[in-house]
Formats: C-alpha cells, sequence, structure tokens
C-alpha cells in the first residue's frame, strides 16, 4: 500500500520496478474504472479481467510536483507536494484497455476524471498509463487542508485483478437517503363535500392519488402506470382542476380535462397522450431576436421551445402552468433597448478662432481655437459646457464671413450599442472600361468628404460611453499610369464619455483637394497643330478643415424605479 506525504518509502522501492521483460509475455484488460462516493472523499477502483503488474509512475510524479529530499541518516526518500499537483499517474504494465474510451469522467469530488493512454514504451500494444486527475489540486500554504485534498492512498485486491485509490476530501456530502422510496412512510387520504377535494397525501405514488382522486369524483383519470413518481401535499376544498394541476405541477407532468369529463396526466415529451395534455403556443417578439431569446431562457426550457425565424417567435409546448411562466419572462425580456439621438454639425473652416469668438466660449469651454487647430493626427475632444442660447444658429452667420460652410446637419437615432454612419461630402463617379471586354464599362461611385461612424454605449445613469471612427477622404489627382483617380483617406479612431445632452466638438481634421480640368474652344481646339493654342488646363486647389459638434440625448422607452417597470 502507498500512502502520501510526510511519506517515508524505502530507497529500493522506489528504484525497483517490475520487469520490463515481461511486459508483452502475458497481458490482462482493464474492464472498467469505477467510483464510489465515501464519508470523507471517493475510491477510485481500476478493475480488470487478470492480474495486474503496476506501480507508481514516480519520475512523472516528480513533474507532476512532488518534492523529493535524501536523509542520509536512513537512506530514504522523504517526499511532499507543490502547488502543481493535480494527478496521481499510474503505469500498467501488463494491461490492454477495453474501455473505448481514453477519458472516463468521475466527477465525485475531489476525483474529476481519469486519462488513459498507450505509452511508447508498450509492446505490440501492452502497457498502459493511466492518471486520476483532481479537480484543484493542492495548495501550497493551506496546511489545514493537508489531510483533505492531499492525502491518498494506494492498494490492490488481494487476487490482484484491482488497484484501489482512496483520495480524501475537504467536502463531505451529507448523509444518503433510504435507498428507495419505499423505505420511507406513506400516507394518503381523500375526502369529497359539496364537490370540493380534501387530500393528504404522503410520499404516496402517483397512480394511488390519481385513482382515488379519480374513485371519490366519479370521473375517469388516465395517469402514467408505470411511473415512480412520489406525491406529497395538503390540499382543503379544492375542486377537481384545481387538484390534477396541481398534482400535475408538482410532478412536472401535463393535465388537461377531456371532453367527455375525464382527465389525462402524462408525460409531456415522447408520447401520444402528453402530446394531448400538453399546450401550445406562438409568442411573438417585437425587439428580441428568437434565437437571442432562447440564449436567455434556461437550459432546461430548450426541449418545450422552438424558434421561428421567419415570424420571429417562440413556439412553446408543454404543461399549461409552463407555457404560462414562459410567455411572462418573455414578456419580461422582450423590452426595447435604450436608444440615443444624435445631434450631429459638420462645419468646414479656415479659421478656427472665427468659430471661437461667434460661439463666445473661450473661457467658458476652454481653448477652441486650439483644438480647431490641432493637427497631431490625433482625434481632439473638447467637451463644451455653457454654450450659448442658439449656438449653433450662430454658425450658419460665420458662412458670410467665409469663416465657415455648414456641410451637414443629421439628426440620427442609433440604439444603444449599435453604430451610425452620417456622411458629409460628394459621390463622384468615374467610368471603368474592360480592357478584356472592349466596348463594356462599368460606373464605380467614389466618396468624397467625411464620413463619421459613431456607437454610443449607456449605463444606467446619464453617461454616454461615445466611440468615433472618422475618415476623411480627398481626390489627389490621377495616376498617369492608369487613369485612375488617387483616393487619400485619412482616419481616426477614438472614445470619449459625455452626459445627456452635452455637447463635444472633434476637430483636427484637414481636407486637400486638387482637381484639374481643361479648358477648351469648341472645334478650334481639335485643329492638328494649332488646336493647343485654344485649350488651356485650369487648376485648383482648396484646403480647408472640419469641426464636428455632436450632442447625444438619450430615450429610454422603459425605466425601471424601485422594481417597477414605468412606461415612457
Amino acid at each position: 500500500m502507498l500512502r502520501t506525504a510526510p511519506l517515508i518509502l524505502a530507497l529500493l522501492a522506489i528504484a525497483v520496478s517490475p520487469a520490463a521483460a515481461q511486459v508483452g509475455a502475458t497481458y490482462c484488460n482493464v474492464t472498467a474504472i469505477e467510483c464510489e462516493q465515501l464519508s470523507n472523499g471517493v475510491r477510485v477502483t481500476i478493475v480488470a479481467d487478470g492480474e495486474l503488474e503496476w506501480d507508481l509512475d514516480w519520475e512523472a510524479l516528480l513533474e507532476e510536483g512532488a518534492a523529493v529530499g535524501e536523509s542520509t541518516e536512513w537512506g530514504i526518500y522523504i517526499w511532499g507536494w507543490t502547488d502543481r499537483f493535480r494527478r496521481i499517474p499510474l503505469r500498467l504494465w501488463n494491461a490492454r484497455s477495453k474501455l473505448g474510451a481514453a477519458f472516463v469522467p468521475i466527477g465525485k469530488y475531489p476525483v474529476s476524471h481519469a486519462e488513459i493512454r498507450i505509452p511508447p514504451w508498450a509492446h505490440e500494444g501492452v502497457g498502459l498509463e493511466v492518471d486520476i486527475v483532481n479537480y484543484l489540486g493542492w495548495h501550497s500554504g493551506e496546511f489545514h487542508l493537508r489531510t483533505r485534498r492531499g492525502d491518498w492512498e494506494l492498494d490492490q485486491s488481494e487476487d490482484s485483478n484491482s488497484i484501489f485509490l482512496h483520495w480524501e476530501s475537504d467536502r463531505f456530502p451529507p448523509p444518503p437517503p433510504p435507498e428507495t422510496p419505499e423505505d420511507l412512510p406513506s400516507e394518503l387520504g381523500v375526502t369529497v363535500h359539496d364537490g370540493a377535494f380534501d387530500i393528504r397525501a404522503v410520499n404516496a405514488k402517483l397512480q394511488d392519488v390519481v385513482n382515488m382522486i379519480a374513485a371519490k369524483g366519479a370521473f375517469p383519470v388516465a395517469a402514467p402506470a408505470d411511473s415512480d413518481l412520489r406525491v406529497s401535499l395538503n390540499l382543503l376544498g379544492v375542486s377537481p382542476t384545481k387538484a390534477l394541476t396541481a398534482i400535475a405541477t408538482a410532478s412536472g407532468l401535463c393535465a388537461r380535462a377531456c371532453p367527455d369529463g375525464g382527465w389525462v396526466i402524462a408525460r409531456p415529451k415522447d408520447t401520444a397522450a402528453g402530446y394531448a395534455a400538453s399546450e401550445s403556443r406562438a409568442i411573438s417578439l417585437h425587439h428580441l431576436r428568437a434565437e437571442d431569446a432562447l440564449d436567455l431562457l434556461p437550459d432546461f426550457l430548450l426541449q418545450y421551445l422552438h424558434a421561428d425565424r421567419d415570424a420571429n417567435s417562440i413556439i412553446v409546448t408543454g404543461p399549461g402552468w409552463l407555457v404560462d411562466r414562459v410567455g411572462e419572462d418573455l414578456a419580461k425580456l422582450d423590452t426595447p433597448p435604450p436608444e440615443v439621438l444624435l445631434d450631429v454639425l459638420v462645419v468646414e473652416y479656415t479659421e478656427g478662432a472665427g468659430i471661437a469668438r461667434a460661439l463666445r466660449a473661450e473661457h467658458d469651454a476652454g481653448d477652441i481655437a486650439a483644438a480647431l487647430d490641432a493637427l497631431t493626427g490625433d482625434l481632439n475632444f473638447l467637451r463644451l459646457d455653457g454654450l450659448p442660447q442658439g449656438w449653433d444658429i450662430l454658425l450658419d452667420a460665420l458662412e458670410a464671413k467665409t469663416f465657415t460652410h455648414l456641410r451637414s446637419r443629421a439628426t440620427v437615432r442609433v440604439l444603444n450599442g449599435r453604430r451610425a454612419r452620417i456622411f458629409a461630402g460628394q459621390q463622384r463617379y468615374i467610368i471603368l472600361e474592360s480592357v478584356w471586354e472592349p466596348g463594356t464599362a462599368d460606373l464605380e461611385r467614389i466618396e468624397t468628404g467625411t464620413s463619421l461612424y459613431a456607437q454610443p454605449l449607456l449605463g444606467d445613469g446619464d453617461d454616454v460611453l461615445l466611440f468615433l471612427d472618422v475618415s476623411a477622404s480627398t481626390l489627389r489627382g490621377t495616376d498617369p499610369s492608369t487613369g485612375l483617380p488617387i483616393v487619400a483617406v485619412r482616419s481616426m479612431y477614438g472614445s470619449t464619455r459625455i452626459r445627456n445632452g452635452e455637447t463635444i466638438l472633434v476637430a483636427g481634421l484637414d481636407s486637400d483637394e486638387q482637381e484639374r480640368q481643361d479648358r477648351a474652344i469648341p472645334l478650334l481646339s481639335s485643329i492638328p497643330v494649332v488646336g493647343g493654342v485654344f485649350r488651356a488646363p485650369d487648376r485648383s486647389h482648396s484646403q480647408t478643415r472640419l469641426a464636428i459638434f455632436i450632442t447625444p440625448h438619450i430615450i429610454r422607452t422603459r425605466v425601471a424605479a424601485k422594481g417597477e417597470v414605468n412606461h415612457g
């Protein structure tokens, strides 16, 4: 028998292993790995159909985390554990596996599973390595758990056909219940007065309860005859409908009244009676997707649910009480998400100081002119507090002074967590002629201007976390080799936190466009030799910058307050 730390093992016992010459000569088969829950741990048993030759794989155990030291006085090894220790490695020198799997789940704390593999030293498939794996492993410093989590023993049966591993646990299971319900006392009584039932049942068989109700009420009740379900309840002065519904609900069954006055109680799945006693309902969803709603419900309900993606609804089939409960839960989950209304103003300007003066906000909102003129390649955010009344109207007045040009004024309503796109610029078209198919051409669209992607994220308060992705595209002329226009794109990404109703300024983007257009006098410009006199190139160059003002407004359709749901 092998026992763990503090453990003293003779050096001879460690050094000597079964003779390798015997490997492959005769062998037995591992037929099972069993596990039994003990009051203070588990016992894992490796069962074979013959005598096993085995030992503990000391080298693997050292790699796993055993700490070894030598005592010169006694010539023996003394060892303990490190944090890496999680498994007990065994070598079965003369065994093959008939388990049909390399992974055997155990799932009884502290043992997780067993791993079986054929090692390189196996001869003609004879020889196995078996690891018994612990859930948590050893934790150094937790010495009070030493005899709980890290203490184990190895032993074998008298006929050497089995190996026993006893692994102690720091969690003790509750006392086991009686083996069968028949070991518990049973009681059943049903009385009827004025059409109302008094039912008292303690550990009574479902079939006995149903039969007695049917006899006292003088109506037929069909229930699963092979059911081993037990019923314990106390109902006073209830109707037959309430009594049978309560019994079915407590047992996880369906109950339905038949046209002839009888009742059917059945399992909701896999039987015609269960289908007849079940209810079906299609629950339409208005905000959630059907497949997303399935992810929000408990796993055990999936067997009763079906997602109709075309109608965006959940079809529920099962007991009436379960159908009602699923409908109530989906009604709570299928609520409209909050939205954010984004007011976006895109201004093209040539002088940042002019905007700052027009807004009269140098002192209230910081140095706006510096933010506008910063061309560092980063996205510059400036929160504008204390803006004057009608500040956006003042920007229109700047157009008369050629300081600014209003490129776009947009209002976008976007769901929480979704992205919205706002584009301010021009759409141009080019003709692409096919080299392989002469005479065919495609019309392609090119966008030049500013494209803004905004994604708001909301919490419980009034703050909005705003992610912005801004790109500015301009035409940089024509590629002389292909004749295609050159589009230069400058993009930047950033995020900021802003309060509901406040305004931020995003600045620092420049736009540089160059255009060339040949002007010519018709007919005269096409005369050979002298036609060039009547043609002249016209070049234009413009350099402007952009300022984007963004104001988010939170729209909540439902606001939870003190556990209640109010409709806004």
